[in-house]
């Protein structure tokens, strides 16, 4: 069986964590060959093809793509990525697609519709963006479940300037009304919504959580774990990502700063430990700030969470990350 996966990036963010794992389970099956489609290479995996050339290529579809969502047409043309995905359909003849984030500034929606054509498409949704106009969150606004725009929804990521949401909402409807689309969504929450949207019916909506090798995310000697990092075992760790914390509307950096501030006021001294490419703000004096940066050794990202006396996530909405079924994995509780 030939699978090919399609995703923004091949090694970086949860969803991407998510498909390679589903690859390296099925490259066990030695009749089964996969490959990646992504817009950005992160790795140097042979496997891995991205939708368009970096340097010139990447700069002007990332320029017509800013254009276009001013104007609210969010998706509807990439003059490199599109000819190249159907192309590489064409060449590979998948058995089935395996798609993830779309969303990114790489993907036509309209290529839905031409790839189902050709191959069965499982679509595996990390957020809502599939049935919003354009956003990824609407935070309780249920304005989609009419096909309609919630009021802000413009201004929340993947933002738009013009409001046409009414408009994306009966595009996306007409492209999955003639797609073979099976949905997969790795959390019940989505799925209970996914399941009152309009675009979907008639689509086999499925609920899969997403995995973990329990052989490696195991509970270890918190004591151990805290000393091979530098820190004190008598001292208290709280851990969490940093990845666009203070940048995203939904990824809960305000919260952040309210506990930080709670936590730079307490009688012992607390340890925070990062993970990702964000930095914790100035003004914590009593803090002992330890930043990991990203981290693709998994056997110090798992020594992290085993060091962790409590895993922190803030964010406003999200769908079971991958950050926190790892966590409970290695025994470390999660607020």
């Amino acid at each position: 069986m030939k699978i090919l996966f399609i995703n923004k990036y091949d090694t970086s963010g949860g969803a991407a964590i998510a498909a390679w794992r589903l690859h390296e389970q099925l490259e066990a099956d030695p009749g089964t060959e996969n490959v990646f489609l992504v817009g950005q290479k992160r790795s140097s995996s042979p496997i891995v093809r991205e939708t368009r050339k970096p340097g010139l290529e990447r700069f002007l579809e990332r320029g017509s793509n800013f254009l276009l969502n001013r104007m609210g047409l969010q998706y509807v043309w990439f003059p490199f990525s599109d000819a190249r995905i159907r192309a590489l359909v064409r060449e590979l003849k998948p058995d089935v697609i395996s798609m993830h984030n779309i969303h990114g500034g790489y993907f036509s929606t309209g290529l839905i519709r031409d790839i189902s054509a050709r191959s069965p498409v499982v679509w595996t949704l990390h957020d809502m963006w599939a049935f919003t106009g354009n956003a990824v969150h609407t935070f309780g606004d249920e304005s989609w479940k009419s096909l309609r725009r919630g009021a802000y929804e413009h201004r929340s990521f993947p933002s738009i300037g013009l409001p046409t949401g009414h408009w994306l909402l009966r595009r996306k409807k007409r492209i999955y009304g003639n797609s073979d689309l099976t949905i997969v969504t790795p959390s019940r929450w989505l799925y209970d919504l996914a399941r009152q949207s309009p675009l979907l019916e008639n689509k086999r909506l499925v609920q899969i959580y997403n995995g973990v090798d329990l052989r490696k995310f195991i509970t270890g000697n918190r004591a151990e774990a805290k000393m091979a990092l530098g820190i004190d075992p008598a001292m208290k760790v709280v851990s969490f990502s940093a990845e666009k914390l203070m940048d995203s509307e939904h990824k809960g950096g305000k919260t952040l700063l309210e506990v930080l501030r709670v936590l730079d006021a307490a009688d012992s001294p607390v340890c925070l430990l990062t993970i990702g490419g964000g930095h914790i703000p100035q003004g914590f004096p009593s803090l002992k700030v330890v930043e990991m940066g990203y981290l693709t050794d998994e056997a110090r990202y798992i020594q992290c969470l085993q060091a962790s006396d409590v895993y922190m996530h803030t964010t406003k909405a999200d769908t079971l990350p991958n950050t926190l079924i790892e966590a409970i994995a290695c025994a470390t509780p999660c607020v």
